[in-house]
């Protein structure tokens, strides 16, 4: 449970949804989902809560008739429900929405200021301080690095330990959590954050090979990559990423893309705006995703793939070459439409048992019809 200081159901969810709104607004548009109370509005709240674990005075949100049968044995005080459920409320304090959890997650993001700490206030270290540009209300952590020709805008948060290599450009009201590194080249744009442990700019992973058989080697001659990183404005990109530099030109991720943690972009990626990249997807050097793809969990990327826009790319699937436009999913190795690779899947595990036994009574059948009637014998 989170607790909050009690206040009327209504007043909580109008400040929250108004909360939401000037968000949506410095995002770019966005429109605020419809709401409607039932039952008394004016109930208390004194926390949040999930319906499993609710009790008397919390919101909860409940997405499914089981969900509101827990938040009321809980004896929450109000939920926040899909229309398809009013009629099961049976006059309990609610909140109808169509995307119930999003509205949930706005009363969230309205408190979040309260419940997460600040970063430290620390004294940088400047490599070259008087060649830096460094913006109004900028707040460096303790034991950051900073190089020489750096420029940080405006109310930018510098976490613990982050290293800012030479020439990197930061924009304005971005966060760096702890433990960063941005190598040279990097280009960050407005309102990013990245978060703890990752790595962005680090050399691209690509070899020559050489044989050099009279000493029984095969040389790995590296290539050296000297384009760099630049990212859009309002990007996330979770913990213990990497994002490789380009080899001559930049690697490229544009505005308002989403990485979870854990997650590989290779040498001269390009990534399009609002992208969805879940965790352990590796994306192969030079590969290019369309704008407003969805790349699931553990999904790969063979080097130079390309993926149009509005694709769904399934956790798993290995994807080689192009994946047309659409909003359809795509699943399997190699890549093929989700329904495609379900079909087969279905085939392979009813099918296959029949086709051993067929090559098993195959070798062992003298002619035809010895086939044929061991076939008979055996359905």
């Amino acid at each position: 449970m989170i607790p909050l200081t009690s206040q009327p159901l209504a007043d909580l969810v109008r400040s929250a949804l108004d909360f939401m709104a000037r968000e949506l607004a410095e995002l770019g548009g966005g429109r605020v989902p419809d709401i409607k109370f039932s039952g008394h509005d004016q109930v208390l709240v004194s926390g949040l809560a999930s319906a499993e674990e609710a009790v008397p005075g919390v919101l909860c949100f409940a997405g499914s008739g089981a969900y509101l049968t827990q938040a009321r044995q809980g004896q929450a005080a109000a939920v926040i429900v899909p229309p398809a459920l009013e009629k099961s409320l049976e006059g309990m304090p609610a909140v109808i929405a169509p995307e119930p959890r999003l509205i949930f997650v706005a009363v969230l993001n309205l408190i979040k200021s309260g419940f997460v700490p600040e970063f430290p206030a620390g004294e940088p270290y400047f490599s070259d301080r008087s060649s830096c540009e460094i913006g109004p209300d900028v707040v460096f952590g303790p034991q950051s690095y900073i190089g020489a020709g750096v420029t940080i805008g405006a109310r930018t948060v510098v976490g613990p330990g982050v290293f800012i290599e030479d020439g990197v450009k930061v924009g304005c009201d971005c966060c760096l959590h702890p433990k960063v590194i941005l190598r040279w080249g990097v280009k960050l744009g407005d309102r990013c954050q990245i978060h703890s442990g990752t790595v962005i700019g680090e050399d691209g992973f690509g070899y020559n090979q050489i044989p050099a058989p009279a000493e029984g080697r095969l040389i790995h001659y590296k290539n050296a990559h000297l384009g760099g990183v630049a990212i859009g404005d309002d990007v996330e990109i979770g913990a213990l990423s990497a994002v490789d530099r380009g080899l001559v030109a930049d690697t490229v991720i544009e505005r308002g893309t989403k990485m979870d943690n854990l997650v590989q972009i290779g040498h001269n990626c390009h990534l399009g705006q609002d992208v969805v990249v879940v965790s352990q997807v590796g994306c192969g050097g030079h590969s290019r995703v369309g704008d407003r793809v969805f790349l699931l969990g553990q999904a790969g990327l063979s080097h130079g793939s390309v993926i149009g826009h509005d694709a769904i790319v399934t956790g798993q699937t290995g994807v080689t070459g192009t994946v047309p436009p659409g909003r359809t999913a795509w699943s399997g190795t190699p890549n093929k439409l989700q329904s495609q690779d379900l079909r087969s899947q279905i085939m392979i595990l009813k099918d296959l048992p029949r086709w051993r036994q067929f090559w098993q009574k195959f070798r062992k059948s003298p002619t035809f019809e010895d086939l044929k009637a061991a076939m008979e014998d055996q359905d």
